[in-house]
């Protein structure tokens, strides 16, 4: 879905009462997985999220020239801009009223979660609202090269099948790397935490439409 005409029209004011409603639900949804409502509902009230899309319209205006130079605009990009106006709004706060120690204390290694090499999403228990399943599908063909498709298509058939051939011309060193050079590159850019069901529906679509169509399986 290309979301650049609505944005255009958000930014002049021309929404739809329903785009207004789909990039308010969106902006909470963003907020709830941040852990960032009850710190807004605190320092705002229970209707902080009209002071949020304020800011998000203002933040629609500057960006308004930029946003009609491009010829598409996806899922990842409105969701960045999203995210941004609301650590924006959020960065309003003092530090003193944002979080307590026991929440913000740095981790320690045993606190992290262990990833194993197949798995390539962790989940917080913390997130009550999930993205749906062709959504993230679109997320994700946005953050892939095609080059990532034969080392992608290759662990989740591991991870589903078990037993696949490796793909031909890439060593299994090499292989390795990409595929951990791939799950980085996930962790840095991927906007929200999918869900289990948004997983599932990514790994049988990306292996049925990607995967087997292509020969990469």
């Amino acid at each position: 879905m290309d979301y650049r005409e609505l944005l255009i029209r958000f930014a002049e004011g021309r929404e739809t009462p329903q785009e207004r409603e789909f990039i308010k639900n969106s902006t909470a949804k963003l907020i709830r997985q941040r852990g960032k409502d009850e710190i807004f509902r605190r320092n705002w009230g229970d209707d902080y999220l009209e002071d949020v899309l304020a800011e998000l319209r203002k933040t629609m205006i500057l960006q308004k020239s930029l946003i009609e130079e491009k010829s598409f605009i996806s899922w990842r990009y409105f969701l960045s801009i999203v995210r941004s106006c609301v650590e924006e709004f959020y960065s309003k706060i003092r530090p003193s009223e944002e979080i307590p120690y026991e929440v913000a204390k740095p981790k320690t290694e045993q606190d992290e979660r262990d990833i194993e090499e197949t798995k390539i999403f962790a989940y917080e228990d913390r997130v009550e609202e999930k993205a749906e399943g062709p959504e993230f599908y679109e997320v994700m063909l946005d953050l892939m090269d095609e080059k990532d498709y034969p080392v992608v298509c290759y662990y989740l058939c591991k991870e589903v099948q078990k037993n696949c051939n490796k793909p031909k011309g890439i060593s299994e060193a090499n292989l390795y790397k990409r595929w951990e050079r791939f799950k980085r590159k996930l962790k840095d850019h991927l906007p929200y935490e999918p869900s289990a069901d948004a997983v599932k529906y990514f790994i049988e679509r990306f292996l049925s439409e990607i995967c087997q169509r292509q020969g990469y399986i």
